[in-house]
């Protein structure tokens, strides 16, 4: 049980540094284009960018959950690729269908995983709520 547990704490220090370095990188660049933007911003400005954020952190998720994937099928825990990306996905989404399970004595990545997802997507939503906030809080009260 102890290398289960270092193996989980090694992948989920991966995750976050992932999840820290992708979200700073993409935050930049939607700082950057919205300090650039005219003043009138055209139709769907706003909400084509944050779009933009929501596309990018979806892909730092997925990049997260196949770095989960890699270790299940370079462990030989799944059969293949696709079982292993789809089995991360169920875990770190927390959706748990149950269809595909790990061998007994590694079980417990599954529940460990889905603890790091919601905590990723929850540090996705609140970098949601702060761009959201900023955007619509420097718009002028009609």
């Amino acid at each position: 049980m102890t290398k289960v547990v270092l193996c989980a704490l090694g992948l989920t220090v991966l995750t976050v540094l992932i999840h820290a370095v992708g979200s700073l990188f993409v935050m930049r660049r939607i700082g950057d284009a919205w300090s650039k933007r005219s003043p009138q911003p055209g139709v769907l400005g706003a909400e084509l960018l944050v779009a933009r954020l929501v596309g990018a952190l979806l892909l730092l998720h997925l990049a997260e959950a196949v770095v989960w994937a890699l270790f299940f099928l370079l462990f030989g825990l799944l059969p293949d690729f696709e079982a292993a990306v789809y089995f991360s996905l169920t875990s770190y989404t927390t959706v748990g269908y149950g269809d595909l399970v790990l061998k007994e004595s590694w079980r417990l990545l599954g529940p460990i995983e889905a603890g790091v997802g919601i905590l990723m997507l929850g540090w996705s939503t609140g970098l949601l709520v702060a761009l959201i906030t900023r955007i619509y809080g420097e718009q002028p009260n009609d």
